[in-house]
């Protein structure tokens, strides 16, 4: 039975806790991608052709796993990582949109507006409509690793190292979780353009972590959107004229990583953490 009571995560956690955490969201991860990992798609070392979405969702348990292992370890009784919900106060559920809005700024509507030729500079509204598919783009990771990464490793890193660095450590360790996908070219991504992308997009969830009195909702709402994006953005050039020689790749990462350092410059790096921000400890 999970139990609840108020106080500031990460308070008083040692480093077991949160070493045995990232031991087991990598470790569980890795071990659950293996039939990619050395199947057709990855080493060839196998010739079981595993299903790439199934797998790489079903490894995306792994933080999740650690996240309720790590509480327990440290609590010495199941619990939740963080409280789920926004805190009481209205302007907690309020900043729910501020995550999602600014991610959905950084990566469609910035390069949208830079790679698209003159008077086509209004984005169509049209490009929202992925974001109806809800269930399958947040089944697939956003539900999955946030209760880990946010809702257990940010708010214990922060509490040693501030909010700042704990988001660009987070934000380094989540895309390195990632890893084994690149080095075996299951994904068709450089991990020096995913690594960046990642520890910008950690700003917007971090943002809506803290904003929202450390509620693991939040993240996961920005986590779906920004796998929403690629489509979201695809949506908006439909039958657009473009500029053929600006990348839209190149355009999105560095829109995001402009728009991440405006946030921490505009938050002084607290990410709208106020004084009587709590956590639930359950």
């Amino acid at each position: 039975m999970l139990t609840t009571e108020v106080r500031e995560e990460g308070a008083t956690t040692t480093w077991k806790p949160i070493v045995l955490f990232l031991v087991l969201a990598y470790g569980i991860a890795w071990i659950l991608w293996l039939p990619v990992l050395l199947g057709p798609a990855g080493l060839h070392l196998t010739k079981y052709d595993a299903s790439l979405p199934f797998f790489l969702s079903l490894g995306t348990i792994g933080p999740l796993i650690a996240s309720f292992l790590a509480t327990r370890y440290e609590k010495g009784r199941w619990a939740m990582p963080s409280r789920f919900l926004p805190a009481t106060q209205p302007r907690s559920w309020l900043n729910l949109l501020t995550g999602p809005a600014l991610t959905t700024v950084a990566f469609v509507v910035i390069p949208y507006m830079i790679c698209i030729a003159p008077g086509h500079k209004l984005i169509p509204l049209r490009f929202l409509a992925p974001l109806l598919a809800i269930w399958p783009n947040i089944l697939g990771g956003p539900l999955e690793e946030e209760f880990g990464w946010r809702g257990f490793f940010l708010p214990r890193l922060s509490a040693r190292i501030g909010n700042t660095w704990a988001t660009l450590l987070v934000g380094i360790l989540w895309a390195s979780w990632y890893l084994p996908m690149m080095l075996t070219h299951v994904w068709g991504v450089s991990f020096w353009y995913y690594l960046p992308l990642v520890v910008a997009l950690s700003v917007f969830v971090s943002l809506a972590y803290f904003a929202t009195g450390r509620s693991i909702l939040a993240p996961i709402i920005v986590h779906y959107v920004f796998n929403t994006c690629p489509t979201m953005l695809d949506t908006a050039f439909l039958g657009q004229p473009r500029y053929r020689h600006r990348d839209v790749n190149e355009t999105i990462l560095v829109s995001m990583i402009g728009v991440a350092l405006l946030t921490v410059a505009a938050t002084r790096g607290k990410f709208g953490q106020g004084r009587s921000d709590q956590g639930i400890s359950s």
